[in-house]
């Protein structure tokens, strides 16, 4: 049976710094220190060290998709120097710092990004991964790594559930399209409505300011924009839930009280 083509996000830390090798039209000489990966088909984290990178192409060989943030500029140019004989440009990549310049006409970091779509970001700046390359501290470095690449992946997720990502502009919340979520057969929005429609119980993974996500079970009561008045079981009250914090949904079942909810 021929397996499953995977999808990857990834990331990866460099040994060197631009300074070091001449700037930035010198990325090819960075080196890699650490590739971190989200494999699809194994639900699976791992960070692979420079004498691993083999393994790294093999599952890129066998990926229909790449994920990355600034990945088809930087991460493939770091990685290509190792892979003489296999074009990483033939793999199917989606790199969302393009989605977000086609989007806006300039680049946004992803801390940026992340901050404003997901309530967190990344836990520390490539220059601590260095250091930690150069102390051998490896904990810390695919730590680090992993964070990044975990970042990457719910945003792309977020985009898929939602058909959108989110930035800031002069202190105002916006939206950028993703494109990458066309296509699906219903946004969070859309099943949310439906939901409402015939009456459903809905559990949703929630995310506060500061992203923690806790689940809740609601019946939903009405829709008014981004608000969603909704009686939460958790707190045992009518509460208001804001759509664009909803990272999941499924529906769990009818509304014991669903005629109350259109009086």
């Amino acid at each position: 049976m021929t397996e499953k083509k995977d999808k990857i996000v990834f990331d990866l830390e460099t040994q060197k710094t631009f300074d070091e090798v001449g700037g930035h039209h010198n990325s090819h000489k960075l080196g890699v220190s650490l590739v971190g990966v989200y494999s699809y088909n194994k639900d699976k984290y791992r960070g692979f060290k420079e004498e691993e990178l083999g393994e790294v192409l093999e599952l890129f060989k066998n990926a229909e998709l790449l994920i990355g943030f600034n990945s088809k500029s930087f991460d493939l140019t770091v990685l290509q120097p190792y892979f003489k004989d296999f074009d990483l440009r033939t793999i199917p990549h989606l790199d969302i710092l393009e989605e977000v310049v086609y989007a806006l006409g300039h680049r946004l970091k992803l801390e940026s990004v992340a901050q404003s779509t997901l309530g967190y970001g990344k836990s520390g700046s490539g220059l601590d991964a260095i250091m930690y390359y150069r102390n051998q501290d490896w904990d810390n470095l695919i730590r680090y790594c992993l964070d990044d690449v975990k970042v990457t992946k719910e945003v792309y997720e977020y985009g898929l559930s939602h058909g959108n990502i989110w930035y800031h502009n002069a202190g105002r919340k916006e939206k950028i399209v993703a494109r990458w979520g066309q296509g699906q057969e219903l946004t969070i929005l859309d099943k949310i409505k439906e939901a409402l429609i015939k009456g459903q119980q809905v559990e949703i993974e929630y995310m506060d300011e500061k992203g923690e996500t806790t689940i809740r079970k609601i019946d939903i009561q009405n829709i008014n924009g981004n608000k969603i008045k909704a009686f939460c079981h958790l707190r045992d009250a009518v509460r208001f839930f804001e759509l664009d914090r909803i990272k999941n949904m499924k529906v769990t079942g009818q509304m014991n009280s669903w005629q109350n909810t259109l009086l």
